[in-house]
């Protein structure tokens, strides 16, 4: 690639940070800019719903790298700026105050935006006492609402919601939980962690409704709301705060050439339909070659990889993306980690038989891995989950007998 051409990195996040970092790694002399809606510099998001709000750290410490780093390396950050269109035949892309920026590669890294819950064919607003999560302010925010707050209701049971209701009990609040699904977590975690996770919550004093129908929700005049849900139910809280997911930004490229389906299509070298564009992160929908299909995913460590892989292939060392997919969640002392996809298998084996010393399920398919989920207190299923990555990884075929014993060790396998 010609050094003196212009690298422009869409999107404020991690994968834009990871992506910088690689490509400064091979080529130190290319013009690289990264452009982001926000005033800060890319953070980590997993700590806004838990360490944060629970004062463990403070924001400086989320931060990849210092502000130092980017002047250091030659890398223009623009902060505060919203790309409204694209010109990919004369490869500009502009301001929403008309500004113009020429590229000669793009790498999108726009990530995902909440999803809106939607009550009586009505979209519900963020407001005052009802918030949604995504960036540090609404964490800030948060945080300061939950110390005046009694009754906090957290509507959707997934990492984020749970994370929340997690670090609000733990603050002495009295929390309910809204899941629209028969299962917390439902669209990742077999049902076998889910249900371990719900008694945890329950024996710290959290209520939990699953198959949970709003109805309406009301605000009162004291700032607080009621909400109506399933035939007769109803809940007053001071304090909303919504968790249902979240969409791809893509809306910008509606218009465009690429290939837009859940997310921007990719190929497994991170390059969409239209030559010289690039998508990594929660955005892409890419092709895994050990799965054999598209996936989007929205992971702290994809968001990390996606990025490093995208650096190398923009700068023309083209790579492969193989990475296993792989998440956590902390909530109460409880860690809960998951390598691969954990459906479409023909069998099942558990290790271990309690929370003290961990419990894992993998997911086979023709005796190889194609998943494992597990959760114990601490670290104590660390090791193995990430063994089960390597075991997917390299194809290798395993027994249920010798994943269900905890005297055979996966490294051994390897």
């Amino acid at each position: 690639m010609n050094q003196k051409k212009h690298i422009i990195i869409l999107g404020g996040g991690q994968t834009a940070a990871y992506a910088a970092q690689e490509i400064r790694k091979i080529n130190a002399s290319s013009k690289l800019t990264i452009i982001s809606e926000e005033n800060h510099l890319p953070y980590e998001r997993p700590p806004l719903s838990k360490d944060l709000i629970l004062d463990k750290i403070n924001f400086d410490q989320c931060l990849f790298f210092s502000k130092n780093y980017y002047l250091k390396n030659n890398i223009d950050f623009v902060k505060n700026t919203k790309i409204v269109s694209a010109d990919f035949l004369n490869q500009k892309i502009y301001s929403l105050k008309e500004t113009a920026f020429n590229y000669d590669k793009l790498l999108i890294a726009t990530g995902s935006s909440n999803k809106l819950l939607t009550v009586d064919k009505k979209e519900i607003l963020p407001d005052e006492n009802l918030i949604y999560l995504r960036n540090v302010d609404e964490s800030v925010k948060i945080k300061n609402k939950i110390t005046k707050a009694n009754n906090i209701l957290i509507i959707g049971g997934g990492f984020i919601g749970l994370e929340i209701a997690s670090s609000s009990s733990q603050l002495g609040k009295k929390v309910t939980i809204l899941e629209r699904g028969d299962q917390l977590m439902g669209r990742v975690i077999p049902r076998e962690i889910a249900s371990i996770v719900e008694e945890k919550h329950k024996n710290n004093g959290n209520k939990i409704y699953l198959n949970a129908d709003i109805k309406k929700i009301n605000k009162l005049e004291t700032g607080s709301y009621e909400l109506f849900f399933n035939s007769s139910e109803k809940i007053i809280s001071d304090l909303i705060i919504v968790g249902i997911g979240s969409l791809p930004n893509t809306d910008i490229f509606k218009n465009t050439k690429l290939n837009i389906e859940n997310g921007i299509v990719t190929d497994e070298y991170c390059q969409t339909s239209v030559t010289n564009i690039y998508a990594a992160g929660d955005v892409a929908n890419f092709y895994h070659p050990y799965y054999g299909m598209h996936i989007r995913l929205e992971a702290f460590k994809h968001a990390q990889n996606h990025g490093i892989n995208a650096g190398k292939n923009i700068v023309g060392n083209k790579t492969s993306y193989k990475e296993i997919p792989w998440m956590w969640s902390d909530q109460f002392d409880l860690n809960l980690q998951m390598t691969g996809l954990c459906y479409d298998f023909d069998n099942i084996a558990q290790r271990g038989k309690d929370l003290s010393e961990g419990i894992i399920y993998f997911f086979l398919k023709s005796r190889k891995i194609i998943g494992a989920c597990g959760i114990g207190v601490g670290g104590k299923i660390g090791r193995d989950i990430r063994l089960a990555g390597k075991l997917s990884e390299k194809n290798i075929k395993v027994t249920k007998e010798i994943l269900a014993d905890k005297k055979q060790k996966l490294n051994k396998i390897i």
